[in-house]
């Protein structure tokens, strides 16, 4: 007897549709196909339903001004579990060292979904984060270069010594440093104006010059921002190892539609022009972007309050990252293929999560199932975050998935976290 069967899916891959029955057993796939040998303990009518891979979300850290513990990792996780996140990449916003790993993964044991890392470095910890890559325990290094951080000449130095996966968030600091000087004495000055799009352009070029120069060391550029990275890196796109990511954050917001006064909408990279969103919308259709991910921070009204110079960046949109995708596909900006292409197939794909992205025998049973075009306004009430609010408010969304399943295990109905599920505990693991 099958754990799960859920039946007469229409299944939708980046490459076809297909409709079919799909057994659990054991936290994993076990059929596919026409009517499974056997009854399921749990069966699920799916007749004009849709079925998905879980949403991999490769950028996240579930971290506050006040750190972070299990009963946030438990807060978030379920909040984006609800929705359709099954795997997180977690990127720590600094190196850790052994007693701060040991915290972090103590702290994830109380997740609702499955877990990976990334090891965060910097020019004196790339030794001790390598060694969390060797050991399977991170999908690869990242590294961020910018004001606070690192150089971009330590950039390259990094690059140049190693071979694993570098994930690169990179601004130029000499940039933002002459930003900063010409905006002195402003008391709110325009976050895109400082860290603004030339710093993000003077870096991209650096990383463009390193994957030409190393064909062997893969790159991934966690938030790309702007319309000039596009044009910098899409003649090259085929012939280097070079990915790129974007967040719903700049397919969503720009600074035409928001208001950048203060510190609420602060974030790295900054929010960018109206007509930024859209080139970046534009290579989404044409497939010129890898991976979606939220860029996620747990950040309160409340941690953003003060001035801007005090306001920490980030915003909260891990949460509704499968939401605003599913009511962008309602509203025609992307098909449902690409969408399960960027959210689910490519992150496992390139970031080794080889269990994951797919519907096939012996992949995890990470999986959604949705109806076409059911969409809702989002309303802060129903989040379920610590975060308490969301930039995102208002718009028209996919409605929450009928049924979410992560390992197996039906963990949510219509945006429920079901009576008496229990955390994943021993999950956290890089593929």
């Amino acid at each position: 007897m099958y754990d799960v069967i859920i039946r007469d899916a229409t299944i939708v891959q980046s490459g076809r549709r297909l409709v079919a029955d799909v057994a659990v057993q054991d936290g994993r796939i076990a059929y596919v196909g026409g009517q499974p040998g056997g009854p399921g303990r749990e069966e699920i009518n799916a007749i004009g339903r849709f079925l998905i891979p879980g949403i991999i979300d490769s950028d996240v850290s579930l971290e506050t001004p006040s750190g972070a513990d299990a009963a946030l990792w438990a807060r978030e996780t379920s909040a984006v579990a609800v929705r359709g996140v099954t795997t997180i990449l977690h990127r720590p916003g600094r190196p850790l060292d052994r007693a701060g790993w040991d915290a972090l993964i103590d702290a994830s044991k109380a997740s609702h979904v499955t877990v990976g890392w990334w090891a965060t470095a910097d020019l004196g910890s790339v030794e001790a984060a390598q060694e969390r890559v060797d050991l399977g325990q991170a999908v690869g290094l990242s590294f961020r270069a910018g004001p606070g951080h690192a150089g971009l000449e330590q950039l390259a130095e990094v690059h140049a010594g190693g071979s694993s996966l570098l994930g690169l968030q990179a601004e130029d600091p000499a940039v933002v440093a002459s930003n900063r000087s010409r905006w002195k004495g402003h008391p709110s000055p325009l976050h895109n104006d400082i860290h603004s799009p030339e710093a993000s352009l003077a870096a991209a070029r650096v990383i463009l010059e390193l994957a030409r120069a190393r064909p062997d060391r893969r790159l991934h550029v966690h938030q790309l921002s702007t319309s000039a990275e596009l044009t910098l890196f899409d003649p090259y796109r085929d012939e280097i190892p070079l990915s790129v990511g974007v967040t719903p954050t700049h397919l969503f917001l720009s600074t035409d539609t928001v208001d950048q006064q203060g510190g609420l909408y602060k974030v790295d990279p900054a929010l960018r022009p109206e007509l930024d969103r859209r080139a970046l919308w534009n290579a989404v259709k044409r497939g010129r972007i890898d991976t979606c991910a939220s860029g996620h921070l747990p950040l309160r009204k409340a941690d953003k309050a003060g001035p801007y110079s005090d306001s920490p960046s980030g915003l909260p949109s891990g949460e509704v990252l499968p939401s605003l995708m599913l009511g962008a596909v309602k509203n025609a900006r992307l098909s449902m293929e690409r969408m399960v292409e960027m959210c689910c197939e490519a992150p496992a794909r390139l970031f080794g999560l080889s269990s994951k992205g797919r519907i096939a025998v012996g992949a995890d049973a990470d999986l959604l199932l949705f109806g076409e075009g059911e969409t809702s306004r989002l309303a802060e009430r129903d989040l379920l975050g610590s975060a308490g609010w969301s930039p995102f408010a208002g718009r028209e969304v996919g409605s929450p998935p009928l049924a979410v399943l992560v390992a197996g295990r039906i963990v949510a109905r219509s945006g429920r976290l079901l009576d008496g599920v229990r955390p994943l505990a021993a999950t956290s693991r890089a593929g």
